[in-house]
């Protein structure tokens, strides 16, 4: 253990250090959550969506409410709080507020034959803490994970550069490696265009 490591211990009086990348394998089991692998594709609760607007309502509203669909499906469920605001005429961006979270969007809308069509960019998405750690046991077949990271974390769909936290899962480690059944390994975290989120799992060697 480094002198850095064993003064964060000591502040944190025998907590996991706040830099997890310095953090011991017992500090990262202790962060561990335990939950159920899921069988199939971790699925968003869209119970919550108010019902969809009709043709005949507002561009603005319909825009509106297929702004609040789509990322309540990134996110994982809907906030019932959630506002999402967009100009009736498409003129500009539309704005929502996930779970506190500030997020811009921009939308483009065009003349066609049968009227008028908008598209509601997504530059940026919300994804809930417990939903990203479903995605990870999903992935690596772990039932102990963990996500450095806050109630919600904003990913970038498509961003070539993973985000700016770590996800951790008991998984045994590397393939190739000898290494203890409990071994906790730290992942990167992408989201792909669409919403869904992809992890790889980080090679780390420590000398």
């Amino acid at each position: 253990m480094t002198a850095a490591l064993a003064l964060a211990l000591t502040a944190c009086s025998g907590g996991a250090p706040e830099d997890l990348s310095e953090a011991s394998q017992e500090d990262l089991a202790a962060l561990l959550i335990e939950g159920e692998v899921p069988t199939d594709l971790p699925e968003a609760d869209l119970s919550g969506l108010p019902e969809e607007p009709d043709e005949s309502a507002p561009m603005g509203e319909r825009a509106e409410w297929h702004l609040l669909s789509d990322v309540s499906a990134a996110a994982g469920e809907v906030d019932p709080d959630a506002v999402a605001e967009c100009p009736d005429d498409l003129s500009a961006s539309c704005t929502l507020t996930y779970r506190g979270t500030d997020l811009e969007f921009p939308v483009t809308s065009e003349e066609t034959p049968g009227g008028v069509e908008f598209t509601v960019e997504q530059p940026e998405l919300p994804v809930n803490k417990a939903f990203l750690e479903d995605w990870l046991r999903y992935h690596t077949e772990a039932e102990a994970v963990f996500c450095d990271t806050g109630d919600v974390a904003v990913l970038v769909p498509g961003a070539e550069e993973p985000a700016d936290f770590t996800c951790y899962a008991q998984d045994g480690g590397v393939a190739w490696v000898d290494s203890a059944e409990d071994t906790v390994s730290p992942y990167d975290v992408y989201m792909i265009h669409g919403g869904s989120v992809t992890f790889s799992q980080r090679i780390e060697t420590r000398g």
